[in-house]
């Protein structure tokens, strides 16, 4: 997780350059991925005023290809989401995300001043794994506004390369509800529950006692990841709950090739 605080005290917008390769799985050529560093001072006027803290990385494709566009939209849409925290945010721009939600740190310092600590945002997007039909990229990120503690998360984004369309975790397997079944016993292993024990008799809250697959499931180059963020199945204080699976053993359940 990212959990380092960060000063933004000049303007710095680059590129570096992260060449991608596959890893045995087709011979067509992967994306071509790059890092964009995004720093508050690029989109914001902090000369005067104090701005949030941002520290941005995102994944980016520069091609011109419809399919490589709409894969940028669906990762830049990633940290909108994780950016819009108030109430009536809904921005679909990185931009007019940043703006927001250094609007929101202003509004609420120029009314508590003396109680409104310096928000902060962490987001950062790296390469899981690319294969012919399939693109994971994972998004670690970090939001501060206040509280006893900011709120870490991971998100796992899956793309499919021939539309760069998102994957909903339904459509990522032949059979939803089958490899659901096979993951509770992997679970109930993992955290040495018997089969004829309350899924949540070791601390675990599952709504309705009911076990459920987690809302990120990303692919490495060698496993499949069930990822549980804070508060999802646990208290804040236990962290996330994470479960790797080698790829070779589920690969049968999805919809797409993994290996």
């Amino acid at each position: 997780m990212i959990y380092t605080k960060t000063n933004v005290d000049f303007i710095s917008f680059f590129y570096v350059a992260i060449l991608l390769t596959f890893y045995g799985c087709s011979s067509e050529e992967p994306f071509a991925f790059e890092t964009q560093n995004f720093e508050a001072n690029t989109i914001l006027d902090c000369e005067f005023e104090t701005c949030a803290t941002f520290r941005i990385n995102l994944l980016t494709i520069h091609n011109e290809r419809p399919v490589c566009k709409k894969i940028n939209t669906e990762i830049e849409k990633v940290a909108c989401t994780i950016l819009n925290v108030g109430e009536n945010s809904s921005k679909d721009t990185l931009e007019a995300a940043i703006l927001e939600f250094n609007n929101l740190y202003r509004d609420n310092k120029a009314t508590f001043p003396d109680e409104t600590p310096s928000y902060e945002a962490s987001i950062h997007a790296e390469l899981g794994f690319q294969c012919k039909d399939i693109v994971s990229i994972v998004v670690d990120s970090y939001i501060f506004t206040g509280g006893a503690h900011g709120y870490g998360s991971m998100t796992f984004l899956n793309i499919e390369t021939k539309t760069g369309n998102r994957i909903s975790n339904h459509d990522l397997f032949k059979n939803y509800t089958d490899f659901e079944t096979y993951a509770e016993k992997v679970f109930r292993s993992t955290f040495n529950i018997l089969e004829i024990e309350s899924i949540n008799s070791t601390g675990f809250f599952f709504e309705n006692n009911t076990f459920r697959l987690p809302e990120n499931i990303g692919c490495t180059n060698t496993h499949v990841i069930l990822y549980y963020n804070p508060y999802e199945i646990s208290s804040y204080a236990d962290g996330p709950i994470e479960i790797k699976i080698k790829k070779e053993d589920v690969a049968s359940y999805f919809a797409y090739n993994i290996l």
